[in-house]
């Protein structure tokens, strides 16, 4: 990403830190599932091309019979607008505290550290990675605008309005007795030509893996003991799982941090000029602000390619 436009006397490293952070470092991206692409100030489309099957036909000394079509289409990323602001940044604070950050200077004119600056993005990057982390799977742009999953639809939400991904036969709503089924259904969806592919992963929520763990522990006959750790894997497929994503759902796709990934990012900080700033929240008072503007977008590259189980 490119070094973000300053209007203050902000440090440049711990600005970029802020959008960075906040942005890319969420569970989905952090595990390795999301391919992001950054710099994407309006919009960008991923190409899609697919022929149709058995395009071999017999020799012909002059041909004149087309053997195969191959359609065009294409999936878009449109980063819409967020931003991240904090108000209360009081300089004085830490006077009596953390001797090597105090701040500079003489009042009202206290200059807040770079280090303690970024002590207060830490509180709450660890919130905005949460809350990208849910709009990742579960955004919803139908969702009121001041619910904070409605800026753009995750990849679960894309799932369930898709005409053309592969939806998995149900096996009841996924608890400790249905959720080995539900994967086994999830699995036996996955396209032949799709079966072998080592990047073909499960998603599902943190909660879902920990019944699948109960459910291996509980097995009869095989399955690990209770003081053993039930590995993320189903036969010999990696599953992934998030704290954001949503209950009694499995999603399987193509999940890399590559261009061959199935799921896709796109962000781009904002073209204004004062798109980070840092500074006084009124000139006469102490108090300093932080405003951090960016934009973010998802999709599937090919939804086709992707398996979708809902308990039901």
């Amino acid at each position: 990403m490119a070094s973000p436009a300053l209007t203050s006397n902000y440090n440049g490293d711990v600005l970029d830190y802020i959008i960075t952070e906040a942005v890319t470092e969420n569970e989905a991206v952090a595990k390795g599932s999301v391919y992001v692409i950054p710099d994407v100030p309006n919009k960008i489309s991923i190409a899609k091309m697919v022929s149709t099957s058995n395009p071999i036909r017999r020799r012909e000394a002059m041909p004149t019979t087309k053997s195969a079509t191959v359609t065009w289409s294409e999936a878009t990323l449109t980063p819409v607008e967020m931003q991240i602001y904090i108000d209360d940044i009081n300089p004085r604070v830490f006077e009596a505290a953390w001797r090597p950050f105090q701040p500079k200077g003489s009042l009202p004119d206290k200059v807040l550290d770079p280090n303690i600056q970024k002590v207060f993005a830490d509180i709450v990057l660890r919130q905005a990675q949460n809350q990208m982390g849910r709009l990742f799977w579960q955004g919803d742009t139908t969702l009121a605008a001041s619910d904070p999953l409605s800026y753009f639809n995750g990849y679960v939400t894309r799932a369930i309005a898709s005409a053309t991904n592969i939806d998995a036969t149900p096996a009841g709503t996924i608890a400790i007795g249905t959720v080995l089924a539900g994967f086994a259904n999830a699995d036996a969806a996955i396209p032949d030509a799709l079966y072998e592919d080592p990047d073909m992963v499960f998603h599902c929520s943190t909660a879902t893996f920990r019944l699948y763990q109960n459910a291996v522990i509980a097995q009869t006959y095989k399955g690990q003991g209770q003081a053993e750790v039930v590995p993320p894997i189903y036969k010999g497929r990696e599953i992934r799982y998030y704290a954001g994503f949503p209950n009694n759902k499995i999603l399987v796709c193509r999940a890399t941090s590559g261009q061959d990934s199935n799921l896709y990012a796109a962000t781009d900080k904002a073209n204004d000029i004062e798109n980070l700033v840092v500074g006084k929240l009124r000139p006469e008072g102490e108090l300093y602000f932080l405003l951090a503007k960016f934009k973010m977008d998802a999709n599937f590259s090919i939804d086709s390619e992707s398996v979708y189980y809902t308990g039901s």
